[in-house]
Formats: structure tokens, sequence, C-alpha cells
């Protein structure tokens, strides 16, 4: 029986050849210039990384975003991201190459083309289009297509992201010195999820290389529990899936704080800016901090957090 992976692989075949006849690798080669942004260093610290993903669809649970603005929901990541991924196959997730200089032009960050990239023709592509960084997956290629996607790509200077989901996959990747691998917790040939994969893999890495973790991460205790293993994530569906975007980054990345005792309206946005969810709001009179209707309206009107009063009896 014929794996998930397997036919969107045989499907992303047919349409590299359908492109490169739309659109010629010559009509557009001399335009290609290496790229500014940095995707290693983007990723590089102490701080915990996140690569947050502009995605409107998935084979797993089909259409997740309806309501897909690319360049809005840059305007949301740009404040949070180490970098941002970009979903660019079209059959099953919906995505683009136009969507690439729609998010590039909102946000700094280097921007990481997300697709099944088995032939040069996809590097140069996504170049073309503002992309900083491509995905290498060693579930799909084998070690000397690696080598030449990789070389291609960093004649660009564009970063690469290898994605491994097993110990052969990570051994490979080590052997072919990879300098950021994403550890998939999703198993593509059935889409099934697994946290351990994180846990198991991550280890087996050396310092010297940066850890992502990738799919199935939902919550900030996830976050925090992984990144004892992981030096960033790669999160999409997690944001996706919510209408307010910049409340579901927050939750996710920040946990769902809350700051109590507001009285003043600069002091909420500030809250707000510093990646708070709650604000709490005090009514009780003989409180230092209470604060009556008039200036609990004013406090709520001056930034969007979730408010909580505090009341006695």
């Amino acid at each position: 029986m014929q794996t998930v992976l397997a036919k969107i692989v045989a499907d992303k075949a047919i349409w590299v050849e359908a492109r490169k006849q739309q659109q010629p690798l010559a009509s557009f080669q001399n335009e290609v210039v290496p790229t500014q942004r940095n995707f290693y260093d983007a990723l590089a610290g102490t701080r915990t990384a996140f690569i947050l993903e502009c995605k409107k669809a998935s084979p797993s649970k089909g259409l997740i975003r309806e309501d897909f603005d690319p360049a809005a929901i840059a305007g949301v990541y740009k404040h949070y991201a180490s970098a941002i991924s970009v979903l660019c196959d079209e059959k099953y997730f919906q995505g683009s190459f136009d969507f690439l200089p729609m998010v590039s032009k909102v946000a700094p960050q280097p921007i990481l083309c997300k697709d099944f990239t088995i032939d040069p023709y996809q590097i140069y592509l996504a170049r073309y289009y503002q992309a900083d960084a491509c995905l290498l997956m060693l579930s799909v290629l084998d070690d000397e297509q690696y080598r030449q996607l990789s070389a291609v790509a960093h004649s660009l200077n564009m970063g690469v992201l290898t994605e491994v989901s097993n110990e052969e996959e990570l051994e490979r990747a080590i052997a072919l010195k990879a300098k950021v691998v994403g550890i998939n917790n999703r198993d593509l040939r059935d889409m099934s999820i697994d946290l351990n994969r994180t846990r198991t893999l991550a280890p087996k890495l050396g310092h010297d290389v940066t850890v992502i973790s990738e799919s199935g991460i939902h919550t900030y205790a996830e976050v925090r529990e992984l990144s004892h293993f992981a030096n960033g994530f790669l999160i999409g569906s997690a944001l996706m899936e919510h209408d307010d975007l910049n409340a579901a980054v927050k939750r996710v990345l920040l946990g769902e704080n809350k700051v109590c005792g507001l009285t003043r309206p600069q002091d909420a946005l500030v809250a707000y800016e510093s990646g708070a969810v709650y604000g709490g709001l005090i009514f009780v009179p003989t409180s230092p901090r209470a604060v009556n209707e008039a200036q609990a309206q004013a406090v709520i009107a001056s930034a969007p957090l979730n408010y909580v009063g505090v009341f006695r009896n």
C-alpha cells in the first residue's frame, strides 16, 4: 500500500515538471540573488527559537484556516518568530510560492520555503520568490540528492532545515553534517504523532547542531518540557486553528500569563505587549490597587487582554 508520503512525492515530481514548462529556470535564474537573511544565525543563541508556520490546510486536518491571509499572519508572527515557515505545496497543503514574497515583505525574519524538495529547480524558484531557507527531508532524499540540493541552497546563502523522523535518518543527518535538524514528531507515512521522537532522538545530536522539534506541539507545557531536548520549535496547526492568532501565539509560546492589579491604561498596554493574556482588575475598595468603574473601563479600552475582576463577598 502506498504511503501518504510516497503519494505526495510522486505528485510533486509531476508538479515540478509541469512548473518547469510553465516557468523555465532560464526565464528567471539571472534574477536569483543570494539572500541577506541568515537562517542559521536567526536560530542560534541560548533563547528558544520559534519557526512559526503559515499553513492553510494539511492532509491530516484538511482545511485549517479558511480566512488565510499570509501578510496578516506575518504581521502577527513578526513580533514573536525567529523565522517564518510558508507552506508552498499546492495540492496537499493549498500552499503557493506566491505566499513567500507576501510574508517576506511584512516580516524581517528569514522565510523558510516548506515544500517537498526533490529538484534543484525548486530551490532556485524558492529563492526567486524571496525564501531564505528550504526544507530537505531525509525521508524523501538519498544522501547524494541531499548533498546536491543543500549545495545549491548554500550557494544562494540559503539555510537548510534537515528533517528526520527516525534513528536511521538521524544518523544520516549527522554524517551529512546538517547544521539545523528538524525532528518531525509526525510520521508522514501514516500521519501519526509521537512527541517521544524528540525526547529520544534529540540527545543523540551534538551541541553544534540546532535541534528543532516539529509537529504536534499545541501547548506551552509541551514547549517547556521539550525545550530540555530541543533548541526550538516549528509550530503551525496549533496556531492556525484559532481565529485570534495573536492570543494563540502568546498562549503556546509564552503561557497564559496574567498581570493582576492593573490601574492605568499604559500598564495594561505594556502587559499586553510583553505577552500577557489576562489582565486583573481589583474592585475591593480597601485594596491599594483598587479601581472604580470608570478607571476599569479606561484600562479595558487600552489593551485587548482577557480581563478578570477581583471582588470581595
